[in-house]
């Protein structure tokens, strides 16, 4: 069943600055061309130096009045846990602006994505009053007090593969914290968080704590840049967090968090009793987005031994992720996001047919259609290929085999980054040996991606540093203050 576009469906396009959507005087314009069936969308403002610098002063102000930052826990939890009512209450419209933005599954948006944004503001709202400063050992004639305290206002640059889920993660403990946030969304999945802005302040939240520009890369640049903002966070590839590291602190020094993607890694041993099991969560975990999620497990690590039965089952799971219309309510899996990166995945794609590794690809024909990109197995890929430590960001995978557990390690460990893993055995031995073996940020141990809000996450080496998710996220938006009396 496709759904229809509502005629009278409003998209927000202007940035939400202090409080309220702003048009600048000089407008420059992104043009937006849906990759749903090519509609036409909203242009994007292309905010400058002018715009930017408002919406800095403008949570410089709500941080220095200190109206939000001393607001009960109770008070935030309140306002919070009201504004995740309201997204409730217009999830399908948020689902179909972000389907139509960034052509991913209008039910993976209404199922998946937007439900997890809205937990996500639930759990920090409800973990805001569970956090605690600490003291010394009480000394007869001392005192030592450990506490955290805001940075004062931030900016957050948000990829575009899940508009709300990482902004969320950033948003909610830097809000909670005391902190006005300047968040800048990816040109190409802007309006949703425009809208959340929208909902959180008229539930409440004091003008000037969260602000959202719009924009190109230069965009981000420039908020990166700016004397005003004292730390920065960021999701998106290692090649634009290259750059933010080294331009960030050019005018003075800033707190820095990276989350950067990666190439996890799938590894299933000879002792797995779950071969099923495990092909059905691998090809949903690769495929379901079209492989554009920064976690993905894009490369398979299997015994020999047992290699030839797990392909059976991962062919015919992987044929259940055939991309097609986004905004059919029968199809899993949308459309990749825009023509350039269909290009890159192609291009990695046919790289990999030159390096003559053996591929299985899933359905050829829809490359006829829009820009879809059908499923793509190297199940025989050669040690050297480029496709193995790249981030494609797509429907990719490649497949390794080896023989011995001490190979796996040497395997997974061969790629620059480090942010997700998974280890498939049946042996706690075994598994105990890869979880202290592995570098990356997060082990699934039986399992990928099924882990809750309360267990951190981020990673290691090329995929950046820093941590969202659980209330360790809190550390990441505030300073240690350390207080000493003496009698």
């Amino acid at each position: 069943m496709k759904k229809e576009i509502p005629k009278n469906l409003k998209i927000e396009n202007r940035p939400f600055i202090n409080g309220e959507f702003y048009l600048p005087k000089k407008v420059d314009l992104i043009k937006k061309k849906s990759p749903v069936n090519n509609y036409n969308l909203p242009d994007i403002i292309n905010c400058g130096e002018k715009e930017i610098d408002l919406a800095v002063r403008s949570g410089g102000k709500a941080f220095n009045d200190g109206d939000w930052k001393n607001f009960s826990p109770k008070k935030k939890k309140n306002i919070f846990l009201s504004a995740a009512k309201s997204i409730k209450q217009n999830l399908k419209e948020i689902a179909l602006i972000d389907c139509l933005e960034t052509g991913r599954s209008i039910i993976n948006f209404e199922r998946d994505s937007i439900p997890k944004s809205i937990e996500v503001i639930e759990y920090f709202a409800e973990s805001i009053d569970k956090i605690y400063d600490t003291m010394k050992p009480l000394n007869i004639n001392s005192l030592g007090l450990i506490t955290r305290k805001p940075y004062g206002v931030v900016a957050s640059l948000t990829s575009w593969n899940d508009p709300l889920v990482p902004a969320t993660w950033k948003a909610c403990p830097a809000i909670l914290m005391g902190n006005s946030i300047i968040m800048k969304p990816s040109e190409n999945s802007t309006f949703s968080l425009l809208k959340v802005a929208e909902l959180f302040f008229k539930s409440g939240l004091p003008k000037g704590v969260l602000n959202v520009i719009t924009g190109s890369s230069s965009t981000g640049q420039k908020l990166v840049k700016h004397h005003g903002t004292n730390a920065i966070y960021f999701t998106g590839s290692a090649e634009t967090g290259r750059k933010i590291s080294q331009i960030a602190s050019i005018k003075k020094l800033k707190k820095i968090s990276l989350e950067c993607g990666g190439k996890s890694c799938f590894i299933i041993t000879k002792k797995c009793k779950s071969l099923k099991k495990a092909a059905k969560i691998l090809a949903k975990n690769i495929f379901y987005n079209q492989g554009q999620i920064c976690s993905a497990p894009s490369r398979l690590i299997i015994n020999n031994k047992v290699k030839n039965t797990f392909l059976k089952y991962l062919y015919k799971e992987t044929n259940k992720f055939i991309p097609g219309d986004p905004l059919d309510y029968n199809s899993e899996v949308g459309s990749i996001v825009n023509k350039n990166q269909f290009k890159k995945i192609k291009k990695y794609f046919k790289i990999g047919v030159k390096e003559k590794n053996k591929y299985k690809i899933f359905n050829k024909k829809i490359w006829k259609k829009s820009i879809n990109f059908p499923p793509v197995i190297f199940y025989e890929t050669k040690k050297n290929s480029k496709l193995l430590n790249n981030e494609i960001f797509g429907p990719i995978l490649t497949c390794q085999y080896f023989s011995t557990n001490e190979e796996a390690i040497e395997i997974a460990n061969s790629t620059d980054y480090g942010l997700a893993s998974a280890i498939w055995s049946d042996d706690f031995k075994e598994v105990h040996y890869f979880i202290n073996k592995i570098e990356s940020g997060i082990v699934h141990i039986n399992s990928y991606g099924e882990d809750d809000n309360s267990i951190p996450f981020g990673g290691i080496k090329e995929s950046g540093f820093g941590r969202d998710k659980s209330i360790n996220a809190f550390n990441e938006f505030s300073y240690i203050k350390s207080i000493y009396f003496k009698k």
